[in-house]
């Protein structure tokens, strides 16, 4: 398996494309009902691999990754040979919260808050939607190119 295995509830929400998975392989519902009962390793390795098909769908369309903790911000434009961040650090004595909802009504009110924006790029270590699973993995979530947008034209 290269991801992780689907949870009973993401194969429940699946269950159309598994059947369909399934039937692909030539494997009927009967046959499955008896696999899950006699062949309960054979069964769990058709799971990762509908897993990983699934996994490996979705990674390659996501763009873009956010990741916020109370002072710091990170945008990842996940591209094709590469990744880009762009973010914010805030020095740890502001009162400055980037995880509160109005963080930049925050910032424009609180014009001392020491903030360093932090610009990288890189060409992925490993397979791109490899680094896209970890970085999901460590807390980001998913998101539009709108405040990498704003980010990237700050200096």
């Amino acid at each position: 398996m290269i991801y992780k295995q689907l949870s009973s509830e993401e194969l429940k929400a699946l269950e159309k494309d598994f059947i369909a998975f399934l039937a692909h392989a030539q494997i009927t519902g009967p046959d499955w009902e008896k696999m899950k009962q006699n062949e309960l390793a054979k069964a769990e390795e058709l799971i990762d691999v509908f897993s990983d098909v699934v996994y490996d769908k979705v990674l390659k369309k996501i763009k873009f990754l956010e990741y916020r903790e109370p002072k710091s911000l990170h945008i990842y434009k996940c591209n094709n040979d590469n990744i880009e961040l762009v973010g914010l650090k805030v020095n740890e004595h502001s009162n400055l919260n980037l995880t509160a909802e109005n963080v930049f009504e925050q910032w424009n009110a609180n014009n001392n808050a020491s903030v360093t924006i932090v610009k990288s790029k890189r060409d992925y270590i490993k397979e791109r939607e490899m680094e896209v699973f970890e970085l999901l993995q460590t807390g980001c979530l998913i998101t539009d190119d709108k405040l990498f947008t704003v980010l990237s034209k700050l200096n």
